[in-house]
């Protein structure tokens, strides 16, 4: 089990963008009018640049305004795999800390970094312990509170728009990112809605590393922000996905920083 969750934890957050509770469930396709025509407004085969996809990708999930707003968010829901089912939670805090709780049972998984160190509970060995290497590179990337796509050079980060690609029968802007710790990833936003629907990785499992793909879909939209409520895991290798299902969402909940600091007795956040 602590092979399957040094994949799917830095897998999980990437490409989060959160809202508020009781959403209404929409088709990707059926986001918004007001964004469908913006997309619609660039003919097929017509140049854009990135920084136009990066700038219309924030506005779909919501832009500058909306998420300024937002300070701390929570999520909990369940990870499906083929053994078993377990719960999770995940809170965020402004500016880069986060923690991920998973639990089944008497097995209990904690990944956090609080802005300096980032350290996990280990279930096989129960006792908490500092991250080291690649893994810890990986959770400081998970902890990017907006993601990769927004104020990437800033954050150090580099982007590559590859071109358009047809995946899955949709048709895609295919974007490298190269970021700041190293770590490589390709986003694919479906050019209609300037979401991503995949995400194509790697993660290290015992020190080695292996290819991953990660299936976003379920967007939600509420107000002005748009966040994926269902992702669909898969790890070179193994014949059986993953998925996780977000059940609900806290925004602007008070989150004491002790919460994401390397703790003797780690509180169940559910």
């Amino acid at each position: 089990m602590r092979q399957m969750f040094s994949v799917l934890v830095p897998a999980l957050l990437v490409l989060i963008c959160f809202q508020h509770s009781n959403a209404e469930v929409l088709d990707n396709s059926t986001i918004s009018t007001d964004r469908i025509e913006i997309a619609q407004k660039e003919a097929a085969g017509s140049k854009i640049t990135l920084e136009e996809i990066l700038e219309r990708h924030f506005e779909a999930r919501g832009g500058k305004e909306a998420w300024d707003k937002v300070n701390t968010l929570k999520f909990t829901g369940n990870m499906i795999t083929k053994e078993t089912t377990y719960r999770a939670a995940a809170i965020y805090k402004r500016p880069d800390m986060c923690r991920l709780d998973f639990q089944s049972g008497r097995l209990y998984f904690i990944e956090a970094y609080d802005g300096t160190t980032p350290w996990q509970l280990n279930p096989g060995l129960g006792r908490t312990e500092i991250m080291k290497g690649k893994r810890a590179k990986e959770m400081v990337d998970t902890c990017d509170f907006e993601g990769p796509l927004v104020d990437y050079k800033k954050k150090g980060h580099k982007i590559k728009y590859l071109g358009q690609e047809e995946i899955d029968g949709r048709s895609a802007y295919v974007l490298q990112v190269s970021l700041k710790t190293g770590n490589i990833d390709t986003y694919y936003l479906d050019t209609k809605t300037y979401l991503p629907f995949i995400v194509k990785g790697s993660s290290t499992i015992q020190d080695q590393t292996v290819n991953t793909t990660v299936n976003v879909s379920e967007y939600i939209e509420t107000g002005d922000i748009v966040i994926p409520f269902s992702y669909e895991f898969i790890v070179d290798g193994n014949p059986s996905p993953e998925t996780l299902n977000i059940s609900t969402i806290e925004l602007n909940k008070d989150l004491d920083d002790e919460l994401f600091t390397l703790p003797k007795n780690p509180a169940d956040l559910r």
